[in-house]
């Protein structure tokens, strides 16, 4: 085991916050910055796999669903991986597609159900620095196991009207994992998406999300701007960054990429604290 992985789960309930957005663009960014970067796709929709350029994931034969199925029926991984993963310039992926809804039922029936992840990741941690798992957005098993495996926890929420609902459910949910699971799981922090301050409702989200929560819980000073053209980076299969290099005069980009970049600094900055 290599001790030195660190795992962030990026999680949130609600979905359309930006937790696959973040979790390609932080990786990509970390990776920039010399770190070996795991990326898992933990939501049976594949989004993160589609995000990579796997544009039809229900057609691969090899998932993390078929993975965790195996340690399942055998309590370890004989088969080889290194079939299953996207390789990126700065990232790996570990693909997922709709045979992990079906997983997620049959984890019902698995003794240590919440651990299942967390027992998988072992085999993949001693070649990577960071780990980083893109949730579903529900509070079921699968988030449950991606917070069971996690080291620590980021938590995207756009920067919009009703974005703070459910969050106190959230912290509630992270708090009984550490309680009975995970002991040693923390908050990273809470990632304001989405984010333009020229609108009044941005401003509201900000004071709100910081009246509420921020005395027991960081809010990252790194902001997510809101820029319509990032939703070209899904369909073109690219980073933040190489969406910009392509369009070169968009300050939105621009903004964009430089705020996934500073957060992979604040974030690898703490480890050598």
């Amino acid at each position: 085991m290599n001790s030195k992985c660190k795992t962030i789960a990026v999680v949130n309930q609600k979905g359309g916050v930006g937790k696959t957005t973040t979790t390609y663009n932080l990786g990509w960014e970390l990776g920039r910055i010399g770190k070996n970067v795991l990326l898992v796709d933990f939501d049976s929709q594949g989004n993160l796999t589609m995000q990579a350029g796997q544009f039809n994931p229900d057609r691969l034969d090899k998932t993390i669903a078929n993975v965790m199925a195996e340690f399942i029926d055998n309590y370890e991984i004989k088969s080889n991986t290194e079939d299953l993963i996207i390789h990126k310039e700065y990232v790996d992926v570990l693909p997922a597609n709709v045979e992990l809804a079906g997983l997620e039922l049959s984890l019902n029936q698995v003794t240590s159900r919440e651990t299942v992840l967390a027992d998988v990741l072992e085999k993949f941690k001693n070649d990577y620095d960071y780990i980083l798992i893109d949730c579903s957005p529900s509070l079921g098993l699968l988030p449950v196991n991606a917070l069971a495996a996690a080291d620590t926890v980021i938590i995207p929420v756009a920067a919009q009207f009703w974005a703070v609902k459910g969050m106190e459910t959230l912290l509630k949910s992270i708090s009984m994992i550490k309680r009975r699971i995970n002991r040693n799981l923390r908050i990273e922090g809470i990632l304001l998406t989405m984010y333009n301050p020229t609108y009044k409702i941005t401003r509201d989200m900000q004071e709100a999300v910081e009246l509420h929560f921020g005395e027991a819980v960081n809010v990252f000073d790194v902001k997510i701007p809101e820029s319509i053209k990032m939703r070209e980076s899904g369909p073109l299969a690219l980073s933040a960054r190489e969406l910009q290099e392509i369009r070169k005069d968009s300050k939105p980009l621009f903004g964009i990429m430089t705020a996934y970049e500073n957060l992979a600094k604040e974030i690898a900055g703490k480890e050598c604290e």
